[in-house]
């Protein structure tokens, strides 16, 4: 396939959103009408109102969506169909000859902005950063839902198919990371190399009987269990009945941010943020009308997921200090072929929008190791 017969697969995308959608926004949060305060208000039993009331205020009557909307414009964005699906995409050649494809993948509740500060910092890459079906610009299939190891062979299609790759770097963070290792499992021959910001949930050790577990193991599974029981709900809700929760997620932008937020603030190095980096996910989610989409992958992966086959490629892991639920260094070692490991002092969950410079110089040293 020619340079040219690959373009016509694919349209040229620019984000736009009218003055009329923002005043809509405004309009709502302007109209908000608060729960009734109560004691233990400080995100212990879900977003704080206090915080919660400055964001929105800042979000109304400060925040500047058309600047970021700017900003994104510069970088070349595509969208193609892959298997039913309409799938969004940054597609940013580096201007070095043979440069590494390097896909980037994000999870909940964020979205492609977790990646956008790596934009100028990995220009010796191929970038290749696209939206999860059900986020932001990309589309679900026609069934209304889809798993990682879906998600993975479209991706797939999109790296060799569309843009015409043999080979390249693979890595992600939360769905992200298992849409990553579904590819590293599946097309061992083209993923040269797997880098994860996190393993996931380990089921394996929590299911595991207590005398077969050393002690960090069993230091993570009654970590685990706890976790499960205080923070655990919204899986359930987003595996089972996510039409439900989507209409307060599609109709009321303080619903969604509240939803959201609480994410961010539980699973980050909270201040690493800035309000901007919170607006700048609130918004995309509004405009596009994807938070109660983005959750049908849980539903998913809950119900339709197959095993996950063994990982063999080269990995690496850049292990955040603040992320949710680290998984013991040991048990990763023995489940993924292990080329880098670093820990990182600051940073959680959401890793490149924390720590941009740490994430890309990680990318780097995996980079060089996978060329020797």
């Amino acid at each position: 396939m020619s340079e040219n017969d690959k373009i016509t697969y694919m349209k040229p995308f620019q984000i736009h959103f009218s003055d009329k959608q923002l005043a809509d926004l405004h309009a709502r949060l302007a109209q908000t009408r608060f729960p009734v305060p109560t004691a233990n208000n400080n995100w212990e039993l879900g977003t704080d109102l206090e915080y919660l009331t400055e964001l929105l205020d800042y979000w109304r009557t400060q925040y500047n969506w058309k600047a970021i909307e700017e900003k994104l414009n510069q970088y070349p964005q595509f969208s193609c169909e892959i298997n039913g699906c309409t799938i969004h995409f940054f597609h940013i050649r580096s201007k070095k000859a043979g440069a590494t494809p390097l896909l980037l993948t994000h999870g909940w509740p964020d979205s492609f902005l977790r990646y956008v500060k790596l934009f100028p910092l990995l220009t010796d890459y191929d970038l290749i950063v696209p939206s999860l079906p059900g986020f932001a610009f990309s589309t679900l299939p026609q069934k209304g839902f889809i798993n990682n190891a879906e998600i993975a062979d479209l991706w797939h299609i999109l790296m060799t198919e569309k843009l015409g790759y043999t080979s390249y770097i693979a890595s992600g963070g939360d769905m992200g990371r298992g849409v990553t290792c579904y590819l590293a499992a599946n097309y061992p021959s083209e993923v040269k190399g797997l880098h994860l910001t996190d393993v996931g949930f380990a089921r394996e050790l929590v299911n595991a009987p207590d005398a077969n577990l050393s002690p960090a193991e069993l230091d993570y599974k009654r970590k685990a269990l706890e976790w499960l029981a205080k923070e655990g709900a919204y899986i359930k809700i987003h595996s089972t009945k996510p039409t439900t929760l989507g209409y307060a997620l599609s109709d009321s932008p303080v619903a969604m941010a509240a939803w959201l937020i609480e994410k961010y603030h539980a699973w980050s190095d909270w201040a690493l943020f800035s309000k901007d980096d919170l607006c700048d996910c609130l918004t995309l989610y509004w405009l596009t009308n994807t938070a109660s989409t983005s959750i049908r992958v849980y539903h998913g992966n809950t119900f339709t997921l197959s095993a996950l086959g063994k990982i063999t490629i080269p990995t690496a892991i850049t292990a955040f200090a603040c992320d949710v639920l680290p998984v013991p260094r040991s048990w990763i070692e023995k489940n993924y072929s292990v080329v880098l490991y670093e820990e990182v002092p600051h940073g959680g969950h959401f890793t490149a929008l924390e720590q941009p410079e740490v994430f890309a110089d990680n990318i780097r040293k995996f980079t060089a190791i996978l060329s020797k």
